[in-house]
């Protein structure tokens, strides 16, 4: 059921009357002074009022018009749509076709245009798959037209994320003479159009920081014998954004029990270091890079993830790694066994430190409405 229909002076739009225009109207085609037609098949048309009071056009002879019936919902919707973006300024045509350049015919709900931006406003209260979405999204796309949809309760079938590329939005259950209020905005359908022709709903990819923390020794390289830190284990980051952001004192909080330092477990916890950290992470920080070495001083190694030097890269022995660190540990015996690491760490002048590696992570996606006053 159409909101607008064909007519010799022009198209005529429903949506854009008043009761008394409209009364008018009906007038002037019943007494034949004025000819109607149907802008899908070109047969006559007539001016009908729903029983919840939408202005529409219906076919005065049904023929074989392939056009599918409107929801009183969808045909509610369709009209204060397209009032809306009248009033915003746009110039509006309701059940506009087009083609795109492979030839697939397509009719939208409600077609702006302003200047040389042309938008398809479509409401959608039957179920529709996100798939068959993005392919209409895509043939708007094709035709140089962007789109928007809005989704009656129910009507998306949701098995993609849609991204900005196909904005979609959901509308409280629509009861036919209440303006529905578009979620999460609690906005009204007409304020949300206006607000979105005025470029005040933005899609908006939150950003939240979630360094990884490395724990370090700092020693001396055995071959240019330059200052380094050799890595030694470090703690991953939650990706969580509701979780807080790691600081170096989280990484001795709760151990209570000294880590132990032998060849096999550094090599394990340095694989895991190498597994989620690059090495241009470490660099930055200045700290050892790491790296798998199956042959070190001519002999194979069971346990083949070493620190590699950050100036010459040369391999730094695990075993020697291993007495360097428990060397400071009996440096540091005047402390309680169960502040050992603790006190370790955060001594001034100690060997041990915990270096934070930067992580910023890109949340979900989603569209945001900005207030007017805002730049």
């Amino acid at each position: 059921m159409p909101i607008r229909a064909g007519s010799d002076q022009g198209d005529v739009l429903a949506f854009a009357m008043n009761a008394e225009q409209w009364q008018g109207l009906k007038a002037r085609h019943k007494s034949k002074a004025m000819n109607l037609w149907m802008p899908c098949c070109q047969v006559p048309a007539v001016p009908k009022t729903s029983p919840r009071g939408t202005f529409f056009f219906a076919h005065a002879r049904r023929g074989e018009c392939a056009t599918a019936d409107e929801s009183p919902e969808h045909l509610y919707c369709k009209s204060l749509i397209a009032q809306a973006a009248m009033d915003a300024g746009w110039k509006v045509t309701s059940e506009w076709p087009g083609q795109s350049p492979e030839g697939e015919q397509w009719v939208a709900d409600v077609f702006c245009e302003k200047g040389t931006a042309k938008l398809a406003l479509e409401v959608q209260m039957s179920p529709q798959s996100d798939a068959e979405t993005v392919r209409r999204q895509d043939r708007y796309r094709a035709s140089g037209v962007r789109g928007a949809w809005f989704f009656g309760a129910g009507a998306r079938r949701a098995t993609l994320e849609l991204d900005r590329s196909t904005p979609a939005f959901s509308l409280r259950p629509v009861e036919v003479g209440t303006v529905p209020t578009v979620d999460p905005f609690g906005m009204s359908l007409t304020g949300f159009i206006e607000a979105l022709l005025h470029k005040r709903i933005d899609w908006d990819i939150p950003t939240y920081h979630r360094p990884h923390l490395v724990e370090y020794i700092e020693d001396a390289c055995w071959a240019c014998k330059k200052p380094v830190k050799q890595v030694l284990e470090h703690m991953e980051a939650s990706s969580s954004p509701d979780d807080d952001a790691l600081t170096e004192s989280d990484f001795y909080e709760g151990r209570f029990v000294p880590t132990a330092y032998t060849v096999a477990a550094v090599s394990k916890r340095l694989e895991a270091m190498h597994a989620v950290l690059s090495n241009e992470d470490l660099a930055a920080q200045g700290l050892n890079l790491v790296g798998r070495k199956d042959v070190i001083g001519g002999k194979p190694t069971r346990f083949p993830f070493v620190n590699l030097c950050l100036h010459c890269h040369a391999p730094q022995n695990n075993h020697f790694l291993c007495e360097r660190i428990l060397d400071a540990m009996q440096r540091q015996s005047s402390v309680g066994a169960d502040e050992e690491l603790t006190e370790l760490a955060s001594a001034q002048s100690g060997p041990v430190g915990v270096a934070l590696i930067p992580r910023v992570l890109r949340g979900r996606g989603e569209w945001k409405l900005r207030e007017a006053d805002s730049p």
